[in-house]
């Protein structure tokens, strides 16, 4: 009877509306038949009990045209559990007249969230807590996060700190899947004995859940555990699960996850396939009060228009609502990017959306990008919002692709908001990621506590078409973005030609890279009118500003200060102005003032002050300062003390009598960077405190790599993704051909060109780092007339000392302490080489040289180029001819006595 009743209220209530102002209620106890038109429980009119039931109430609304006015929906505050997305379609949205405002009462926040609570747990005689979760065990139900006490729990990890380096790559061997020989390439490696750990203790039927985290410079991928053979040490992937130009490098860090095994450390947890979930608790944590979440729903909110249809969601604000936890699952065959995790979506996505307001809201405990304002938005905002403990990033605006005219997404401002704590499960990604996307606005935000980048705008490498325009990167403080995880990254790090935006009155500081690149500005690939003023930085590993490289960009009136190991740095010179750089500070104790090319025309730089307050002299790309400006370079520019007032307590303020005021440097008050408003939220924005950074120790020497390759696993005219190759593409390639196989269907073609930059190209090599031992190479060489080919073995030193090494040219072999060798041209000669290494080493080497048809020729204890040889970091072809020219490779075999 009551549902009846309720139904008629309902009926009468959409029929005799519009009243001004209007207003629903949504309350914990409420009920979705109620009308919602009152705060008084269990009664018709009572409040709705869910966003669903409003925005369903909203949309009869409109059907029967009863939305004429402002409509605002009460969220009582309390605990909601959200079982499917809000998904908002052009149908719940409401107009320029008449908006729609999903708004928090008074009071206690209201939180909506995607998981679950778990229960029920017991402590277990090993010191940890287990319980059964409902589903599991059926294949109902599987997680791959967790909250305790309102912070995420790390999945049981080895090691729990740092990261493993791996022995050598693998690209030949038994597929786990099949059982046969199959190419490995990419996703098969060994590992180091002492590195293995409790991962030998697997059981088999166990392994498809570990999984496998590869960091490379700036882009991690992951993957699961196909296979771990413990008489070899080979951990095989199902597929390649990360970018990484093909495979693993020898020293890919990495770490092993989700293995009960690995649960040692407090604050770990395990959830196993027979539905058992075991954590470790933390001290203090009581398992009869811990509030457990885990994930069920993969997307919390979806603003579906249809912006190819030109139908949109339309004049929605959410207002002090806070939306919680979310579940992304590893997907079999793993997953990576090629950069800024860009596979990951939102927990809130957004296509076809216009004016569309977050505010005052908190978005928390998902393991993607938190908004993402995809395709077809346009004059939509999030401010004043608090978006934490994020997998990735927080924000994404924009597709990765050129947009049409009906898809593009623009005009979204993101001011006002507390950005931090993300990258927790790809640290790849990004704070804010602007892709193909122009005229937003990035302001006055606190984005903190990333692996990578803080900022990213534009997704072109290098001149190409880019949408990525007029975005105002400004006001933000920016720091604490690296952590000494990845590389090449920046607190701002733009692509591409992005004329009109800007880059001013940031504070970004404490960029910390693994290896290279801990930028605080970082002009990439092709970044090109854009202009970067006002803004202060310091504490950077590699550089206050970096420019890789791009065209008339203007850096302008900021204070670089202490970054460790060079403070400005271009990577290249090209045929056009690179930038100008004018009216800087920059102020430094250690390392060098300048990296890279400077020496050129095109680079402008005027007008700067420059101070190295060690007191160790300045030196400007090996010149002093007089010779630098003689070499017309920084016309008005000096070596002063610019005369801050405290920098060493950061206090970056210039006093009176600052010769930089002379210059023209206008003062700039940087304390504006970051957010506003009240104190509340301005305590809370640094709230969040920051460990002594951990600097990783350096990776062991890399193992010894070892490889066969005869190339019949690879398609026709496919390049070889076991050595690296360098071409120039001006008719000189690397190809997998059918043409004249030693041996099989298939060999290495090499082809060469008149005309190559490099005398050298084109050529290919490998990365053995053999240390000891004596190592052999085998391989067939097939030269045809006029090939000219250089082989030779080096170490890692600088510079390099070769070992053995020797050239082919006109049919003939010439290396250093033998006579000329007979190679036919147009024939195959089969070549071993062996080499004692490291203590073994004896200062020779040998070569056994057989041509089709004729005896093998021997050549003992040849001597090696340099006596410094003693180990094999570098084995290469080089073609030489400068010439049209062709000549084959097929069936090497690398080998080592001394591999483990």
């Amino acid at each position: 009877m009551k549902f009846r009743i309720a139904s008629c209220t309902l009926i009468v209530f959409l029929t005799t509306f519009p009243i001004r102002a209007a207003t629903l209620y949504v309350s914990p106890n409420g009920n979705d038949t109620h009308s919602g038109q009152s705060t008084k429980p269990n009664t018709p009119d009572g409040p709705l009990a869910s966003l669903h039931g409003a925005r369903d109430a909203i949309r009869k609304l409109k059907a029967v045209g009863a939305l004429k006015e402002p409509l605002t929906v009460i969220v009582a505050g309390g605990n909601y559990t959200l079982t499917e997305p809000l998904v908002f379609t052009p149908d719940d949205g409401g107009s320029a007249d008449a908006p729609i405002v999903y708004q928090a009462a008074e009071g206690p926040t209201p939180i909506f969230s995607g998981g679950t609570k778990i229960t029920g747990f017991k402590p277990t005689a090993d010191g940890l807590w287990s319980t059964t979760v409902p589903g599991v065990k059926e294949g109902k139900w599987y997680f791959e996060q967790l909250w305790v006490n309102g912070n995420r729990a790390q999945r049981a990890r080895h090691p729990n700190t740092f990261t493993f380096h791996i022995l050598s790559r693998v690209q030949n061997g038994i597929d786990p899947a099949t059982g046969a020989q199959a190419d490995l390439t990419g996703r098969a490696f060994k590992m180091r004995p002492e590195e293995i750990g409790p991962l030998a203790t697997v059981p088999k039927d166990k392994l498809a859940d570990v999984a496998v985290v590869f960091y490379n410079s700036w882009e991690t991928g992951r993957g699961r555990c196909a296979a771990f053979d413990p008489a070899t040490n080979l951990l095989t992937l199902p597929a390649p699960t990360h970018h990484s130009y093909g495979q693993p490098d020898p020293t890919q860090r990495y770490h092993l996850e989700n293995f009960k095994e690995a649960l040692d450390a407090p604050g770990e947890w395990f959830l196993d396939r027979d539905g058992t979930l075991y954590y470790k608790p933390l001290p203090g944590e009581d398992p009869a009060t811990a509030e457990v979440i885990a994930p069920r729903l993969t997307e919390l909110i979806r603003f579906e228009g249809k912006p190819q249809e030109k139908r949109y969601v339309e004049h929605i604000t959410l207002r002090g609502l806070s939306f919680q936890h979310a579940q992304w699952v590893l997907p079999d065959k793993g997953q990576g990017d090629a950069q800024a995790a860009t596979s990951m979506p939102g927990a809130i996505n957004l296509d076809g959306a216009r004016n569309i307001t977050f505010e005052n809201c908190e978005l928390a405990h998902v393991p993607t990008y938190g908004v993402w304002f995809r395709s077809g938005c346009r004059d939509c905002k999030l401010v004043h919002s608090y978006i934490h403990d994020l997998g990735c990033g927080a924000v994404r605006i924009g597709e990765m692709k050129v947009p049409s005219d009906v898809t593009a997404t623009s005009h979204i401002t993101i001011d006002n908001n507390i950005l931090r704590a993300g990258g927790r499960i790809w640290p790849d990604a990004v704070g804010v990621l602007i892709g193909h996307s122009p005229d937003n606005a990035v302001t006055h935000n606190e984005i903190a506590d990333f692996y990578y980048t803080g900022v990213s705008a534009g997704w072109v490498w290098g001149y190409g078409p880019s949408a990525a325009k007029r975005n105002t990167i400004d006001f933000n403080h920016i720091h604490h973005i690296g952590h000494g995880v990845l590389s090449d990254m920046g607190g701002v790090y733009t692509l591409g030609p992005s004329e009109g935006t800007t880059v001013s009155n940031n504070v970004v500081h404490d960029v910390y890279a693994y290896s290279y690149g801990g930028w605080g500005l970082y002009t990439d690939e092709g970044s090109s009118g854009i202009t970067l003023e006002n803004n202060l930085v310091y504490n950077t590993k590699t550089g206050s500003f970096h420019q890789h490289y791009g065209r008339e960009n203007i850096i302008r009136n900021n204070i670089l200060a202490d970054s460790l190991l060079q403070q400005i740095q271009r990577s290249r010179a090209e045929g056009h102005l690179s930038f100008t750089f004018e009216n800087n500070i920059v102020y430094y104790h250690a390392g060098k003032l300048l990296d890279g090319l400077w020496k050129d025309a095109n680079v402008a730089l005027k007008n700067n002050v420059y101070w190295n307050a060690s007191g160790a002299p300045i030196t400007f790309a090996g010149m002093s300062f007089d010779e630098w400006q003689k070499s017309g370079k920084d016309a008005g520019s000096i070596v002063a003390d610019p005369k801050f007032l405290d920098p060493a307590k950061l206090d970056f303020h210039l006093q009176p009598d600052s010769p930089a005021l002379k210059l023209g440097f206008k003062p700039f008050d940087y304390t504006q960077a970051g957010v506003y408003g009240d104190e509340a939220w301005r305590k809370l924005a640094t709230s969040a405190t920051f460990a002594p950074l951990q600097v990783e120790p350096p990776a062991p020497p890399p193992g010894p790599m070892t490889f066969k390759d005869d190339f019949e696993r690879y398609p026709l005219n496919a390049k070889p993704t076991g050595p690296t190759l360098v071409l120039e593409k001006k008719g000189d390639a690397i190809a997998v051909t059918d043409q004249l196989a030693a041996s099989g269907k298939k060999c290495l073609k090499i082809t060469d060109a008149p005309g190559l930059a490099a005398a050298f190209n084109p050529h290919l090599f490998y990365k053995p780092a053999h240390a000891e031992g004596i190592t052999t190479f085998t391989f067939d060489l097939r030269p045809e007339a006029g090939a000219v080919i250089f082989h030779e073995w080096r170490d890692n030193a600088q510079p390099y000392h070769p070992g053995p090494s020797f050239t082919v040219k006109d049919g003939k072999l010439t290396a250093p302490g033998t006579d000329p060798i007979d190679v036919p041209e147009g024939k195959w000669t089969h070549f071993e080489i062996r080499c004692a290494l490291g203590k073994d080493s004896t200062n020779t080497w040998s070569m056994t040289v057989t041509t089709e048809g004729a005896q093998p020729i021997h050549k003992p204890k040849l001597r090696l180029k340099s006596a410094e040889f003693k180990r094999l970091d570098w084995l290469g072809f080089c073609s030489t001819a400068n010439a049209n020219v062709i000549w084959y490779l097929d069936n090497l075999d690398l080998s080592n006595a001394s591999e483990k």
